[in-house]
């Protein structure tokens, strides 16, 4: 399952060169994450009410190409692999037809009590 949500860069965003700042990527892949959940059926926001916390264990992202003040990205999310606990999402970011940044979050199921847990299982069948 695949998911893909359309910014547009703030000037808040850039840095003093008039880059798009590398930390706004983190917020644009975040953005593309909970959509894609929503599209399945997830709320993020009632599964955490529900007991079900999603932290980041990891991230990566590699820069290609810079987007400027007032650029039009898209963000590209699927779901990656899944293993007991842990689930990962890849992205894409394009800017045009360019591919400008690609990385990917791995995150973890934990209980309100910072425990691990298994994923539930509504989340696997959202997953397909």
């Amino acid at each position: 399952m695949e998911h893909t949500v359309r910014v547009r860069v703030r000037y808040a965003e850039t840095d003093q060169m008039g880059f798009a700042h590398h930390s706004v990527y983190v917020l644009w892949f975040e953005m593309a994450r909970i959509e894609l959940m929503r599209k399945v059926g997830l709320n993020y926001a009632q599964m955490e009410k529900d007991g079900y916390l999603l932290p980041v264990l990891e991230i990566q992202a590699s820069y290609f190409k810079p987007a400027y003040f007032d650029d039009e990205v898209t963000v590209w999310a699927r779901f990656g692999e899944l293993k007991k606990a842990r689930f990962r999402i890849n992205y894409k970011i394009y800017k045009n037809d360019t591919e400008i940044c690609q990385g990917y979050t791995v995150h973890a199921f934990m209980n309100k009590e910072g425990r691990p847990i298994r994923p539930p299982e509504f989340f696997l069948k959202a997953m397909g």
